[in-house]
């Protein structure tokens, strides 16, 4: 049983998952300017099967002196209001992603110019790659995130009548759904989706901010297939 912290130097050395930690590195430093200096991020996996993490640390190396010991295994999380609390959403239906008022649809120039957006995507595959393959070289991750095509965007916030619309965007807590191709195959525990690049699919990620510890954190999933669980038999 490992205990404590288990270093490794990524600059000289392999390390496991390097584009899983590149992408945790660049999403704690969101939206800062990394270029030419060096940051310090922690990240936190909250559960291993899915898209769950908190980043508590996200700063410049030495800016911040702390005499407190390093807390491993943390378990805190960025504190939501009611209206992001409990389970993700599913997939809102054609007619609630009309709602001018609930969701903003992103213009594709808008999804392009904002990174962050393809980064929470590129996220949820990899958890899901991880989760299923004890072993899948770096190559073919990095194969796979550049065959993705993101088809549509909407942003949910949870408040009503923002001006202008595309506010929604700079908000600090949201739900972001995501309508994409080009994954060949998605595999979750007793869930059946339909196999092909072509196959148009759906994730939803929700970011939480919590102002007053500076926490943030990340859920996000898959939408769609179909359940090959047992249901129980009813009695006629």
């Amino acid at each position: 049983m490992f205990k404590g912290l288990l270093p490794f130097d990524c600059v000289s050395c392999g390390y496991p998952y390097p584009v899983m930690v590149n992408l945790y590195a660049k999403v704690g430093l969101h939206p800062l300017d990394p270029l030419e200096k060096t940051f310090q991020v922690r990240v936190d996996e909250q559960n291993a099967n899915c898209l769950d993490f908190t980043c508590s640390i996200a700063r410049l190396k030495d800016e911040v002196i702390t005499k407190n010991p390093l807390i491993p295994h943390f378990h805190g999380a960025a504190l939501a209001d009611g209206f992001f609390k409990g389970e993700l959403p599913d997939w809102p239906s054609d007619d609630a992603l009309n709602d001018e008022k609930r969701f903003y649809l992103l213009k594709e120039s808008e999804w392009q110019a904002n990174d962050w957006i393809s980064m929470y995507l590129e996220l949820v595959i990899l958890v899901l790659i991880i989760t299923n393959i004890n072993f899948f070289v770096v190559v073919l991750q990095r194969d796979v995130l550049s065959q993705l095509e993101i088809l549509e965007v909407a942003i949910e916030t949870g408040i009503e009548e923002v001006e202008p619309p595309n506010e929604r965007l700079e908000a600090k807590s949201a739900n972001v759904y995501i309508k994409f191709k080009g994954m060949a195959n998605v595999r979750y525990f007793r869930i059946i989706f339909e196999i092909g690049e072509h196959v148009e699919r759906k994730a939803v990620v929700r970011r939480v901010l919590d102002e007053d510890s500076g926490y943030m954190t990340l859920l996000g999933k898959f939408c769609g297939g179909q359940s090959t669980k047992k249901r129980p038999r009813s009695d006629s």
